[in-house]
């Protein structure tokens, strides 16, 4: 039997300049990773709280009518109770009248609007109702198109030339009502303001 020899390599006493700098940038990496993405949990955290608003206007207003054959614009008369726990967003709703091709429609408006993005239900006569989650600033373009009729999947550009092009104003629309004072939006020029806070 012949004997073996191991080699043995030797480790350093310490960490050289290099390798310590190759760890920082990798923590760097993570952490930064990290905070994107909680970042963008938070976001999808607090929209959810716009779905829901959404949802039980719209739930309200079948309520309503079931009762009186009528769609109402007042979030009191539907007996919305969520208003002292909203944080993020404040509930509008606004009624067609009877020869336009919606019933109602109603958007969630985030309390600081450079947050998160805005809500719009539209109720149409047909029954069928359309949900979508859009950026704050595009928010008066979709609203006018649904409340015309154009029930299109469309991005924000097209949606913007759709509404340039076909002379849409918004002017001849009924204004939104709900909670909050009067004070305008800046994003949507629309009534805004958060009864609780009394931010836009």
């Amino acid at each position: 039997m012949g004997t073996h020899r191991h080699l043995r390599m030797q480790s350093p006493d310490g960490f050289t300049l290099i390798e310590l700098l190759v760890v920082v940038a990798i923590l760097g990496i993570l952490v930064s990773v990290a905070t994107v993405s909680y970042q963008q949990f938070v976001a999808k955290a607090k929209a959810v709280e716009g779905e829901i608003a959404i949802h039980e206007v719209d739930r309200l207003e079948q309520l309503h009518y079931a009762s009186t054959h009528a769609y109402t614009d007042s979030l009191d008369d539907l007996g919305f109770a969520m208003g002292g726990s909203l944080k993020y967003y404040t509930p509008e709703v606004r009624i067609g009248s009877p020869l336009d091709k919606i019933s109602y429609q109603v958007r969630a408006l985030p309390v600081t609007a450079s947050s998160t993005d805005a809500w719009l239900l539209t109720s149409y006569r047909d029954g069928s109702v359309k949900i979508e989650r859009t950026p704050v600033n595009d928010l008066a373009v979709y609203a006018s198109l649904r409340y015309m009729g154009i029930a299109t999947v469309m991005s924000p550009g097209e949606a913007a030339s759709v509404y340039l092009g076909s002379g849409i104003s918004g002017d001849s629309e009924p204004e939104w009502s709900g909670m909050g004072s009067n004070s305008r939006c800046q994003e949507c020029g629309r009534t805004v303001v958060n009864q609780r806070s009394g931010q836009k």
